[in-house]
């Protein structure tokens, strides 16, 4: 197969290698000329062989895994547990964010963007009780801490120490985000028995 190759090159060099007939007389400095031309023109290697190179290099798949510390969704006041009964996108935020936890790359990828967009929906459907400057903000902490997160998911090869760093971060903003909700039901029914003993 080779050596039907190296003939199939040859043919091709032949009105270059005519000028050179005169190298006959010169031996076997002609002859390696003419083999030296002909090892540049087919490229020193057959397909064959880079067909097997490339069939041989097989990808390897990360298993890495990330958000191996245990993460606990924190704990709901009793007045926010009421709201939240009436509130089922929070409690598909609450499944899917603690989903986030000893995941592959791929995995997080996907779980991340599905929080994003669960998130977003958090804010859109937010309770009247809960619609505050303080609420709002936190909201946009998690979205964002999620966005940078569902990025260095999405690069090539996700620097790890990058990824934990941002699920940390997550996990942080997440937690702020229900002790003020817990805080800011707390500051109302404390300001409605105020308002009621007065």
């Amino acid at each position: 197969m080779a050596s039907f190759e190296i003939f199939l090159c040859a043919k091709r060099l032949c009105p270059y290698l005519y000028p050179m007939h005169y190298l006959h007389n010169l031996g076997l400095i002609g002859l390696f000329t003419a083999v030296f031309f002909v090892a540049i023109a087919c490229g020193g290697t057959s397909e064959g062989a880079d067909a097997q190179a490339q069939e041989s290099i097989v990808p390897i798949k990360d298993t890495t895994r990330y958000g191996v510390e245990p993460f606990q969704f924190p704990e709901l006041s009793a007045q926010a547990e009421t709201i939240i009964e009436d509130w089922p996108v929070f409690k598909d935020f609450k499944r899917i964010s603690l989903n986030l936890q000893n995941v592959a790359v791929e995995d997080l990828k996907f779980r991340s963007k599905n929080l994003l967009v669960q998130t977003d929906s958090l804010a859109a459907s937010l309770p009247e009780i809960l619609d505050s400057p303080i609420i709002t903000a936190r909201l946009l902490v998690i979205q964002t801490r999620l966005q940078l997160l569902h990025q260095e998911t999405k690069k090539g090869t996700p620097k790890t120490q990058e990824l934990e760093t941002h699920l940390t971060n997550l996990r942080l903003s997440i937690e702020e985000f229900v002790l003020h909700v817990n805080e800011k039901l707390e500051k109302d029914a404390l300001d409605k028995n105020r308002r009621n003993k007065e």
